[in-house]
C-alpha cells in the first residue's frame, strides 16, 4: 500500500533546529488518520529520489548571518537540476537562531517559490513564520507540531489529487 510521504529536511549543530524538525515531523505523522510516512533527514543525506517521492516537504536551518546553512543551500543548488520535483508540493520553512531567523525563513521560502512549490505557511511583515529564538520552548514545539499537522494534511491532499490524475507520489510502504 502506498502511503503519502512527508520529508522533513534540516541542518543543526546545537540540536535546536533538529528539535523543531522532530516536533514538525510528529505533527505531520498525525495527518491522514496517521496513514502517512514521515522521513526526517539531514540536508546532506537528502537525495533527488527523496524529494521526488515526497508529497510534502519541510526545510529548516539554523541562522548564519540571517541566512540558511551552507548544507541546506548546497541541497537547493543541486536541486536546480530537478526543481520540477517541487512543483505545487506543499512546503514549509523553519529556522532557529539568536537573530535573523525571520530572514533565514524568508530566504528558504524565496527558493521554494522559485521552484514553484506551494508554501502552506508564508512569513510576512506580521508573521515571521516558524522562526524560533534560541532553544525551542514548549510553545515553539507546539507551534511546530501544529505546522507539521497542517503540512501533513496538505501532503495527503496533494497525494490524493495526484492519485486522481493517475500519478503516484510518496511510495512509502
Amino acid at each position: 500500500m502506498n502511503r503519502p510521504r512527508i520529508l522533513v529536511v534540516y541542518t543543526s549543530r546545537s540540536g535546536n533546529t533538529e528539535a523543531l524538525a522532530r516536533a514538525l515531523a510528529e505533527g505531520a505523522a498525525e495527518a491522514g488518520n496517521r496513514n502517512v510516512e514521515v522521513v526526517v533527514k539531514k540536508a546532506r543525506d537528502v537525495s533527488r529520489q527523496d524529494v521526488e517521492e515526497a508529497c510534502a516537504l519541510a526545510f529548516g536551518s539554523p541562522t548564519y548571518y540571517s541566512y540558511m546553512s551552507g548544507e541546506l543551500k548546497a541541497l537547493f543548488d543541486d536541486a536546480l537540476l530537478y526543481k520540477d520535483s517541487f512543483y505545487s508540493k506543499p512546503t514549509v520553512a523553519f529556522a532557529t537562531g539568536n537573530g535573523g531567523q525571520s530572514k533565514c525563513v524568508e530566504s528558504i521560502e524565496a527558493i521554494l517559490e522559485l521552484f514553484e512549490a506551494m508554501l502552506i505557511q508564508k512569513s510576512d511583515i506580521l508573521s515571521p513564520g516558524l522562526a524560533v529564538q534560541g532553544k525551542p520552548d514548549e510553545g515553539a514545539l507546539r507551534q511546530a507540531k501544529a505546522v507539521g499537522r497542517k503540512l501533513g494534511d496538505a501532503g495527503v491532499e496533494y497525494a490524493c489529487r495526484k492519485g486522481s490524475e493517475g500519478i503516484i507520489v510518496g511510495k512509502g510502504k
